[in-house]
């Protein structure tokens, strides 16, 4: 079977799915092509999943809950990510539904320019297309050998982001390995559920996208709540134990570079992605991709060096994260469907990490700024000043930190801010639109916001 598409997406994650319903409000025809379900990894194995147990973690904070997650609870915990993923993907082919967007099942990979082959129940068609968005996200990526014997986690004594959701009882003790994002929130949300953490990093440490100053203040916050910081060698080996008779918390072993090893009764590993395009064979249409990071290379618009082919989110690479996914899709598909539309502001998309206190980022941090050696200044607000600050527990309780910066370049234009504290990425929200409308300190500093809001700290430390 042969047929055509004014515009096709292949993918049907947070990219996916915006790029397609994005694109059919122009009135173009839409095809969305996926080998998996609806909502993508990041709804059913990572995003969604993760963020559940972080709410959970939140809740048990809240009541004082302080003893190790009982199996019940996980029991129930497990089902209802059942539930709420179901929701969210049920919600989300409406909407490809109500928008009027074709949705066929099937392994699509790229035939020539204008057209890819779409495999499906032993089964292969042929699918044109006008314009065509690669929104096929990304896969976890581990070392050769990393696991052993094993090529992969098990899902049991050792287990990644994907296994969250079926998670029905926990350890006593936990390796947490990899010195991200998500690393960070793993660390934050099993100490909240009970879990005795020891988070290992590399010897690039936690957070290295962060201002450093407030990641350091996350790292100690983790270490007064209980967990145990190893950085300073990279993690060569993460295995279980060979021997059947072995202590509860010695099941599994993580060797540093060097030789020594830490140990504990599971590991939880989040040590990177990459974008998943081989699979889809890019050179096929003629699709550069970039031989270092896996991952296709586009302009400010998601255009690949075929003009006819968009890629935006994971399959265009980091940071893996949902707003930016969207963002570029949302761009590609108007773009691709002659729709007017902006070239992408990455400087203006908040990156959070949503650990206990939060922290997060928009545009350039300190750091950043004085390694381009043109002025700056540094504004700082604290939580302590704030009413909701204070209602938050800034000042009373010291793991409720709450700092916030704002860096202006010698005209007083907003660069870049970071946060920690409760809330810390809702506070960005307006200083990520004076970055987005490229506005002076001034324009922003006279707006008087809603109290009490961690949003008014950013107006607060301009003035």
């Amino acid at each position: 079977m042969n047929a055509r598409a004014d515009i096709l997406v292949i993918g049907a994650g947070p990219a996916g799915i915006t790029a397609a319903i994005s694109a059919a409000r122009s009135g173009r025809s839409v095809t969305l092509a996926t080998d998996g379900d609806i909502g993508g990894r990041a709804m059913h194995a990572s995003l969604v999943p993760s963020k559940a147990l972080l709410h959970l973690a939140a809740l048990r904070n809240t009541r004082g809950e302080k003893t190790l997650l009982d199996a019940p609870e996980a029991a129930r915990f497990v089902e209802d990510v059942e539930r709420l993923v179901a929701h969210q993907a049920a919600r989300a082919a409406e909407r490809l539904t109500d928008t009027g967007v074709r949705v066929l099942p099937g392994t699509a990979r790229f035939a020539s320019p204008e057209s890819v082959t779409l495999s499906h129940a032993g089964s292969t068609s042929t699918l044109s297309f006008e314009r065509a968005i690669v929104a096929t996200g990304s896969s976890p990526s581990f070392p050769d050998g990393f696991f052993g014997d094993q090529v992969g986690p098990d899902g049991e004594t050792i287990f990644a982001p994907r296994h969250v959701r079926w998670l029905r009882s926990l350890p006593e003790t936990l390796l947490v390995v990899g010195g991200g994002v998500t690393g960070a929130e793993a660390c934050s949300a099993f100490l909240d559920l009970g879990v005795r953490v020891t988070w290992v990093m590399d010897d690039i440490g936690m957070l290295r996208r962060f201002d450093r100053e407030l990641a350091n203040s996350l790292g100690d916050v983790l270490m007064e709540r209980g967990a145990k910081l190893v950085h300073g060698k990279r993690v060569t080996s993460v295995v279980r134990s060979r021997h059947a008779d072995a202590p509860k918390d010695e099941r599994v072993l993580a060797t540093l570079d060097g030789g020594r090893t830490y140990a504990a009764e599971r590991a939880f590993v989040a040590i990177g992605r990459r974008a998943d395009v081989a699979r889809l064979c890019p050179e096929a249409a003629g699709v550069r991709v970039d031989p270092a990071r896996g991952a296709i290379v586009v302009d400010a618009y998601g255009k690949t060096s075929n003009e006819r082919v968009y890629a935006a989110g994971d399959a265009a690479g980091p940071p893996f994260t949902a707003n930016k996914a969207s963002a570029e899709a949302w761009i590609a598909a108007r773009h691709a469907s002659g729709q007017r539309v902006a070239p992408k502001r990455p400087e203006a998309w908040i990156e959070a990490v949503f650990t206990r206190p939060e922290l997060a980022r928009v545009g350039t941090t300190p750091e950043e700024a004085m390694r381009r050696a043109a002025p700056f200044e540094v504004r700082v607000a604290s939580y302590e000043s704030s009413t909701r600050g204070a209602l938050e527990g800034a000042g009373f309780d010291r793991h409720a930190r709450g700092t916030l910066k704002v860096v202006l370049d010698a005209e007083e234009r907003i660069i870049g801010a970071t946060a920690i504290g409760p809330g810390a990425a809702d506070a960005l929200a307006p200083l990520a639109t004076g970055i987005h409308l490229g506005a002076r300190a001034d324009l922003l500093a006279d707006l008087f916001l809603a109290e009490p809001t961690l949003s008014s700290l950013a107006t607060e430390a301009l003035r």
